[in-house]
């Protein structure tokens, strides 16, 4: 378990985040346009909040977003109904590769995943009628049971979504290579909250579509969160909530933490080198959709100066905390979690209690007076 505060942390109304308001009401139009897309609930657990000494907790639970158990396709959705939309009017961007400049049934789609990526493409393709074709790293021998049989239901369900899913040998970061290879060789329209050079705009509008998760929860609390817990991954959520919170409320902003397993810190590995680097390793957690090597390039500059710091918690932590979102205490509600999406809870309890975070409680002034949000990104 670790903590790291952020020396880079920027609070002034000079720090915008990623995105111009533009970009913001282009996401708020689509959704308002889009009534059948409704919002995930905001929920109170203050049983939760009593055991760790604060004043409130409320949970976005986006376990069953657009009827599948995971947030990513709220930027998916956006992000490829904005290209086709775009298309049809004749705006391609060349990074699109030339799929985009085709009609909208010649179209296919390509991605990498964890898991629920995939699943947000595949659905998303089914949807529109376009071929899929989702490339996820194949199982490890190290791989626990629990790993293994997410992983299973995953890959069943992009196959019932109609997608072609490839086993990529090594980790997520060369699922995505393969992924950006097939795009490159068949002309597929990559999909991905990643970016490198050449391959900025997707990310950006899948980054920028998971900013109506926090403009949501924005409608439904009763007062702002002063601390807000986020899971990083390659960053894409991260990134979204940092800009959010600096486009919306500016200096006045809510600390953002984000949140990584031990064995997958890739934002604090980046947050102490002061600067994006990959991992070495195995990356060894059971929160699957966290275990990712490097920070998407698109998404750091944004976590770099939006957040106000990093706590990363070992494996045994998530699975407390989806067994205590599954049976909570008091009036509080169940809530299904996956371990990844567990991992904000997780992180949460640990700030409140664990000698080794005592320096971002600190740096946070969590007391009885604090409210907290935090984001169960998945369900099992």
């Amino acid at each position: 378990m670790r903590g790291l505060l952020n020396p880079l942390a920027t609070r002034s109304a000079s720090f915008r985040g990623l995105f111009a308001d533009e970009d913001y009401r282009a996401v708020f139009a689509y959704f308002a346009a889009h009534p059948e897309l409704s919002p995930t609930p905001l929920r109170s657990l203050p049983a939760l909040a009593v055991s760790l000494g604060i004043g409130a907790v409320s949970v976005k639970d986006e376990s069953a977003r657009f009827e599948l158990n995971a947030f990513k396709i709220v930027g998916v959705r956006y992000a490829i109904d904005r290209l086709m939309s775009e298309s049809d009017r004749g705006a391609g961007s060349a990074e699109h590769t030339g799929a985009s400049k085709s009609g909208p049934g010649n179209r296919s789609l390509v991605c990498a995943t964890a898991g629920n990526h995939g699943r947000a493409v595949a659905r998303v393709a089914s949807d529109h009628g376009l071929p899929c074709t989702v490339f996820i790293a194949a199982p490890g021998e190290g791989d626990s049971p629990v790993d293994r049989r997410s992983r299973a239901t995953r890959v069943a369900a992009m196959k019932a979504d109609g997608a072609t899913v490839v086993d990529a040998v090594g980790s997520y970061e060369d699922a995505l290579l393969r992924a950006a290879e097939h795009g490159a060789s068949t002309g597929a329209l990559v999909v991905s909250d990643s970016s490198w050079p050449g391959y900025e705009e997707i990310p950006g509008f899948i980054i920028s579509g998971y900013t109506q998760i926090l403009e949501e929860a924005y409608s439904q609390w009763r007062r702002p969160p002063d601390v807000i817990v986020v899971q990083g991954g390659v960053g894409g959520l991260v990134c979204a909530a940092a800009s959010w919170c600096a486009w919306r409320f500016g200096a006045a902003r809510p600390y953002v933490i984000a949140c990584e397993p031990d064995g997958a810190a890739c934002l604090l590995a980046s947050a102490e080198a002061g600067k994006r680097i990959a991992l070495d390793g195995p990356l060894e957690t059971c929160m699957a959709g966290l275990r990712c090597a490097e920070p998407s390039r698109a998404a750091w500059p944004a976590i770099a100066r939006g957040v106000d710091a990093f706590v990363s918690i070992p494996d045994s932590l998530a699975l407390e905390a989806v067994d205590r979102l599954a049976r909570p205490a008091g009036t509080d509600p169940s809530i299904q979690a996956g371990l990844s999406g567990a991992c904000g809870a997780a992180a949460l309890v640990a700030l409140a209690k664990a000698p080794e975070l005592a320096h971002v409680r600190r740096a946070v002034k969590m007391d009885r007076s604090t409210h907290a949000l935090v984001i169960v990104t998945e369900g099992p």
